[in-house]
């Protein structure tokens, strides 16, 4: 796999993003020879997938320990996929940017599911703590990795946003209300009188000629060049509004009045009948429609164009300078609203005996596309904004950004096994988490030293099976010695649980001390 350098130059632009994000897309971190162009941004490959698989078994034991295995086991696996959407994202290719789109929101929507069903504040952490390690064991998790997969983010959300809110409007049919209401007044209004449908006749005649001006030079620039719609259109509809004589919008106004009164349409019908014959053909030529009905047409598809325009222009400020990149970075987004869409093809029942009672409240007033659509786009604005709040907060403990993951990894475990503790938890989880936690972090940072030293092609297994080794090995002689002491304690009291507990809560407590340490020494 390739990955070209020159693809990002000048995107790095926030004008280009076109979302309000500021950020730009991403330089990425391989040459089109397939070598490393910043080989010290990246962790090696047997001690970053090393700190992975720590950090992945460390989390079951936790899920076991607190209940939640299953629950846990899911959100792993929604974390590691999130990551490898993470990574191919920095493809040079649009369709690998596409797939990896999809892969990350596939990700981050299976987290939030298996959270909100019940998977709690272990699964939470757990997952995002592998998310988090597995990304920077893949890719250079730097700034330039941020970028991409943030904006992916960005654009997806804000399709998912739209969808929902359109899904809402078509749930509530705002959009028949609306325009049956507005529709059918004038209408009403229109048809109330022969001079009415007089009055109407002049105006649509009046606004064909302004919207001609506005719709055909739109319409002759998307047909082909050798097709000249401006010129052979708007000569034969020379005429604007403000070229219209004075005289002739004070006799229009005049005639509104008129048909706005209660003697205007009577004396107009008299005058009608004083014509005998032609009057009546007058009458039943307005009556019927042949005369109304073409123009409002003409009408309706001129503000089509001019819809569509409008529609064509946000989407051209949505996508920046690169339509099918953006489209790219938003397929998540774009495959996520069908499969709500999908989704809300489903019985009620059977969606809510999953989701629960709210969910059948909520799909109640948004209803079901809107809900789906709507909840995922807040998650996906979460992610987002929470990278930038773990990116400010973790940058004090590490050394340098590309091993902020793994640092993120650690601080996560570290917190998971906490809760797992206060839950009540046995004490060999909780000490095996944090042993967990010191091993990722130290794993994570040592792969990222070596891949900025040496660089993450050469030959360095040996050297890292060996600090791997040696940190795993003195990681279970501490649980097992921790163990230990609380076995012997908790035999000789009269309340062994109580001991344990409280031998727990004051080693993890040393624990937390010594990473805090750690962290600060980089």
């Amino acid at each position: 796999m390739s990955f070209d350098v020159n693809d990002a130059n000048g995107d790095i632009d926030p004008t280009d993003d076109g979302m309000g994000d500021g950020i730009g897309d991403g330089t990425n971190t391989e040459t089109e020879s397939g070598e490393d162009a910043a080989p010290e941004r990246r962790a090696t490959p047997f001690s970053g997938t090393l700190a992975v698989l720590v950090a992945a078994l460390a989390g079951l034991a936790l899920g076991g320990a607190s209940g939640t295995a299953p629950s846990v086991a899911a959100s792993i696996a929604s974390g590691a996929l999130a990551a490898l959407g993470v990574r191919a994202i920095q493809s040079e290719t649009n369709a690998r940017r596409a797939v990896g789109s999809v892969c990350l929101v596939a990700g981050v929507a299976a987290f939030a599911i298996v959270t909100a069903l019940g998977g709690g504040a272990v699964a939470l952490l757990v997952g995002g703590g592998v998310a988090a390690a597995a990304t920077n064991a893949v890719v250079s998790f730097d700034e330039r990795v941020e970028r991409p997969a943030i904006r992916s983010l960005w654009r997806s959300a804000t399709v998912l946003l739209v969808g929902s809110v359109l899904a809402l409007c078509l749930y509530a049919n705002l959009f028949g209300k609306t325009f049956g209401v507005v529709g059918g007044e004038l209408v009403a209004v229109a048809a109330s009188s022969a001079l009415s449908l007089v009055v109407v006749l002049q105006l649509e005649l009046l606004a064909i000629s302004e919207l001609v001006h506005w719709a055909v030079p739109v319409l002759d620039g998307w047909l082909p060049e050798n097709r000249n719609v401006r010129a052979a259109v708007l000569e034969r509809f020379d005429v604007r509004l403000w070229e219209v004589p004075r005289g002739y919008w004070a006799v229009l106004g005049l005639q509104v009045l008129l048909a706005l009164s209660s003697w205007g349409p009577a004396w107009f019908g008299a005058f009608l009948d004083s014509l005998s014959i032609l009057g009546d053909a007058l009458e039943l030529l307005l009556v019927s429609g042949i005369l109304h009905l073409p123009l409002a047409a003409l009408v309706g598809s001129l503000l089509v164009v001019l819809l569509a325009r409008s529609v064509q222009l946000l989407f051209v400020e949505w996508a920046g300078r690169d339509p099918p990149r953006a489209v790219a970075h938003a397929a998540g987004g774009l495959v996520a609203l069908g499969v709500a869409a999908l989704l809300a093809l489903a019985p009620g029942d059977a969606l809510a005996s999953v989701a629960g009672s709210g969910w059948a409240e909520t799909v109640e007033v948004v209803g079901p596309t809107g809900a789906l659509a709507g909840g995922l786009a807040l998650v996906l604005f979460a992610v987002a904004f929470a990278q930038g709040i773990l990116a400010v907060a973790i940058s004090p403990w590490v050394g340098t950004d590309s091993a902020g993951g793994f640092a993120v990894a650690g601080g996560a475990l570290t917190v998971a096994t906490l809760v797992v503790a206060d839950d009540g938890g046995s004490a060999i989880a909780v000490f095996a988490g944090v042993a967990a936690a010191l091993a990722v972090h130290d794993l994570g940072s040592n792969a990222v030293e070596v891949g900025a030293k040496i660089g993450r092609d050469a030959e360095t297994r040996a050297g890292e099976a060996a600090h791997a080794v040696g940190g795993l090995l003195v990681g279970a002689g501490g649980v097992a010695l921790a163990t230990l002491t609380a076995f012997t304690m908790g035999s000789v009291s009269f309340s062994p649980p109580a001991w344990r507990a409280r031998l727990a809560v004051a080693l993890l407590l040393v624990a937390v001390l010594c990473f805090a340490v750690l962290f600060e020494r980089g």
